[in-house]
This record gives structure tokens, sequence and C-alpha cells, in this order.
């Protein structure tokens, strides 16, 4: 059956492949429209043939929603990695976790905030597309809430202020004009979420 072969059941170098494939298509559909890719330019990129994707993916669609779920997945994965006990030092450690992928990932990252009707047309996509968004906000709610829960931090509307912090990543990244360094947006996110701009009063100023 075409697209059935999961990644558990591949060889090595049919993984080698299918990899090969995801990131030619990373690269296609973050330079281009969904509809403006096609399967034969992902083929070509990818140094295959069009049928062997067919063997992977079971159309663009899927091979689309792949791209952007398994990024989802790995990302999770590395906020989720931290063992320092402190809520802060948790905090810096999801902030860098982010900063990092996304700056390494650049395609990637331009493919996860485009509008998701683009990424998930048909509504079992659509779902999987909203799930996987929804547990990467978790994952940096949870870091919050571990926070909250220790008296560092108070998070009134926990998962809001995970998708704030996200999107303040996100604009450092994108319109990242100063031309910083990822540790200087990490130390500028970080400083900015959680004590904001706000100029704390000398001592004279208090009199």
């Amino acid at each position: 059956m075409p697209g059935s072969e999961s990644p558990s059941d591949l060889t090595p170098a049919q993984e080698e492949r299918r990899r090969a494939i995801l990131e030619a298509a990373e690269r296609l559909f973050a330079d281009g429209r969904f509809d403006e890719v096609l399967m034969e330019d992902v083929a070509e990129e990818a140094g295959v043939a069009k049928g062997t994707i067919y063997r992977y993916f079971e159309d663009k669609e899927s091979l689309y929603l792949t791209v952007l779920t398994e990024g989802f997945e790995e990302l999770q994965r590395q906020i989720r990695e931290v063992a320092s006990p402190d809520p802060v030092d948790r905090l810096e450690h999801t902030v860098r976790a982010v900063v990092r992928y996304m700056s390494r990932n650049r395609f990637l990252f331009r493919l996860m905030w485009r509008d998701e009707s683009e990424a998930a047309r048909r509504r079992e996509h659509r779902r999987r597309w909203k799930v996987q968004r929804a547990q990467l906000v978790d994952a940096v709610a949870q870091v919050l809430r571990y926070g909250e829960e220790r008296g560092a931090f108070a998070v009134p509307h926990l998962h809001t202020d995970a998708q704030i912090l996200l999107g303040m990543i996100r604009s450092c990244i994108r319109s990242n004009e100063q031309g910083l360094g990822p540790g200087q947006i990490v130390s500028e996110v970080v400083r900015v979420f959680l004590h904001g701009v706000r100029k704390e009063p000398s001592r004279g100023d208090e009199s």
C-alpha cells in the first residue's frame, strides 16, 4: 500500500531516503506556497524518483504534515530534556532550545507559523496539526507551571502566557534587525518575559 511504511519498519537505507525526501520537501514548502510545490519538484530536490515518494507518503498533504509534526516532536523532546530544579534555569533552557532549533531549521520555522489552512485541508490533517501545535504550547506551559508551583513565577493565564513566550521568540528570530546572536536573543527574551522593560526606581526616586 502506498505510504504505508512507518519509520520503525524501515531499513537504514530506507530511513536515509525518507529523511532526504523530508528535508527536500521542507526546503521547497518553506520557499513556496503549498499549491506551488509539485511532487516532481520534491523528487528532483531529493534525488529520487517520483514514485519513491509514494512508498513513504500517501500524498503531498501527508508529506507536508509529516515535515511539520516531526519537527514539533523533536522540539518538544528538547524542551523536556532539562534536569535543573531551578525554574529560571528551566525557562532559559526552554528558550534556548526553541531559539537553537528554529535558528538551525529556518525552513521549518517558516512552515510552523503559516496559516494552518495551508497545511491541513483535510479534517484529519487539520486535527493532527492542531494537536501538534497544542502539544508544543503545552510543553512550554509546563515549564511555566513548574516555576509557578515553586513560587518563582506568577502565571495567571498559563497557556496564553506560553503562547506569548513563543511569540516573543518568533519575533526576535524573524525580525532580528540588530543582528543579535542566539545567546543574546535568549537573554533578551528571558529578561523581557520575566521582568518587562520597566526601569526599577532608584532609591533617590523613591523619596
